[in-house]
């Protein structure tokens, strides 16, 4: 009878550490899945909302209407465009709306905006985002550094 009880102790013992290694595992991959996602969503809806806010459309010589992305405010009133923000300045402010739900799960946070503002894009109409995360996550007693970087572009259409 001490023989059965020590061996069924060992086998539970076994089995609630498979179970807590497996439980972890999960718990890491889904950590990992939710940082990242969140990357993306905010890089999306920045070079999205930018794209949305510094877009104007314009006639040009030929009577042909051309959509242009404006970067900044300055820049629209030396047009005379009719915008409310620039692209570039749409895109800090939502950041900082959004930067608190970023910020919560991960470390460190680095964002690049049009390729360090890299003027060609604008007159392209294009809207170009690069987001890096860095977060810790725990793996049973170790703790791992994962890092993202996600890319957004949105572009206007004619």
């Amino acid at each position: 009878m001490k023989e059965e009880r020590g061996s069924a102790l060992l086998s539970s013992l076994f089995f609630f550490l498979c179970i807590a290694g497996f439980l972890s595992l999960l718990l890491f991959v889904e950590q990992a899945d939710l940082a990242e996602m969140k990357t993306q969503q905010t890089a999306d809806l920045i070079s999205k909302g930018a794209r949305s806010a510094g877009e104007w459309t314009t006639i040009d010589e030929k009577g042909r209407e051309k959509k242009v992305l404006i970067a900044t405010t300055e820049e629209a009133k030396s047009l005379q465009a009719d915008i409310v923000r620039g692209a570039r300045e749409e895109a800090e402010l939502l950041y900082r709306l959004n930067q608190a739900g970023l910020q919560s799960g991960s470390g460190k946070v680095a964002v690049v905006h049009q390729k360090g503002e890299v003027q060609s894009l604008y007159r392209q109409g294009i809207y170009h985002v690069t987001i890096e995360t860095t977060k810790q996550v725990q793996l049973l007693w170790d703790s791992i550094r994962l890092s993202f970087r996600r890319v957004s572009q949105s572009g206007l259409y004619d």
